[in-house]
């Protein structure tokens, strides 16, 4: 018999650095930020959220290749799915429609931590607001990801 160990290492890492990067960007919009916002003038509020931020890219950016990492050695472990994007079955469709979301936050949230700040002629004002919808967008994603992760837990559970 084949011993568990790594493959639950492997899982354990996956959910780990989901939880840091969901889980950071769900703190900052739904803590964080508001009580920021209450607290502080414009100015302070803007300065911190920029520390804020940089301080979290790093924690996202490791987040990024460590799932990366994870999932393709989870997809290999996998019977039900045979490439990256396949559509040869429910589960392999459910698992491709999570990878293109996956590149989808990853694009955003290198776009916003790293590109967004650098783009001239965008005032403050403009900045903030694309910064924020970008981070609800990747919010959004992020709750569909979880759940098709759940999906596709459940459909590898079930006889076939």
């Amino acid at each position: 018999m084949v011993s568990p160990i790594i493959p639950t290492l492997i899982n354990f890492l996956h959910e780990i650095f989901t939880i840091i990067w969901i889980g950071g960007m769900l703190l900052l919009v739904l803590v964080i930020m508001p009580i920021l916002k209450k607290q502080l003038k414009p100015d302070e509020f803007e300065l911190l959220n920029k520390k804020i931020r940089s301080r979290l890219s790093i924690f996202i950016y490791v987040a990024i290749v460590v799932l990366m990492a994870t999932g393709i050695m989870l997809s290999k472990q996998s019977t039900l799915s045979s490439s990256l994007f396949s559509f040869e079955n429910t589960y392999s469709i459910i698992l491709s429609v999570k990878h293109i979301l996956y590149f989808l936050m990853v694009a955003i949230a290198v776009f916003r931590g790293s590109i967004l700040d650098r783009i001239k002629g965008l005032n403050k004002e403009v900045r903030h607001k694309a910064g924020k919808i970008l981070l609800l967008s990747n919010i959004v994603f992020a709750i569909a990801v979880l759940f098709l992760s759940a999906y596709t837990g459940v459909l590898a559970s079930m006889p076939i």
